[in-house]
């Protein structure tokens, strides 16, 4: 993406332009003579930020050292012309696209947490049938030992004991669970927003999300 920078010569307003679109920004006259009409160019490429001057008489300065072209980030303090007029880093952001590569971290950690939970309920489900196979074992050895052995009693009281340890478990979870489910559904919808509207994303996955290019909401750019 590029953002062309320069001072609208009507107003002599900071102006912006993305795409053929213009933003303007700060009070009528505050852009001083010196900085050009369009002044320099602001490159995104990849995780790199590039400024480059766009006409030999402009001046274009970086932490104070005059440019051509470098690598900036949005630590640096960007001048132009010999005002010095002072590039505010919040207003490039205005314009600049909104950086979704972290929303892939948080749809993977949601997915994960929720399978886990899913898989834990299953577990717990199969665990519950052990209770059938020990009431099961104990008929078939009454059955088979005419009742003279006293190993099927055991089994029949292993039976209800491990039956009263998951229903307790079963209690608790009644109520565990649909919080964990809760607590996790609303991490995710406070966490996979859009960067610059801060509105929620949906239930789609990051693969895609990033075949959009703008936000559906504030049709911001995406960088992914």
């Amino acid at each position: 993406m590029e953002i062309i920078v320069g001072r609208d010569t009507a107003t002599s307003r900071l102006k912006l332009t993305v795409s053929s679109e213009d933003t303007l920004s700060g009070a009528s006259g505050s852009v001083p003579a010196t900085v050009g009409q369009q002044h320099c160019l602001i490159t995104y490429t990849g995780d790199s930020i590039q400024i480059r001057n766009l006409d030999i008489n402009n001046y274009t300065y970086v932490n104070g050292q005059m440019v051509e072209s470098k690598t900036i980030s949005k630590a640096d303090k960007i001048e132009l012309g010999t005002d010095r007029y002072v590039l505010s880093w919040k207003d490039i952001l205005a314009v600049a696209p909104a950086d979704i590569r972290h929303l892939q971290q948080v749809w993977d950690d949601y997915e994960n947490q929720s399978i886990a939970l899913q898989i834990d309920e299953r577990k717990f489900n199969t665990l519950r049938s052990t209770t059938g196979l020990i009431t099961m074992a104990a008929i078939v050895l009454s059955i088979t030992t005419g009742g003279r052995s006293m190993w099927f009693v055991v089994l029949y009281a292993l039976a209800i004991i491990v039956s009263v340890l998951f229903f307790i478990k079963a209690y608790r979870d009644a109520s565990s669970i649909p919080q964990k489910r809760q607590e996790l559904n609303r991490k995710f919808q406070r966490d996979y927003t859009c960067p610059h509207c801060g509105h929620f994303l949906g239930n789609q996955p990051y693969e895609i999300l990033a075949q959009n290019d703008r936000c559906p909401y504030c049709r911001k750019q995406f960088i992914h």
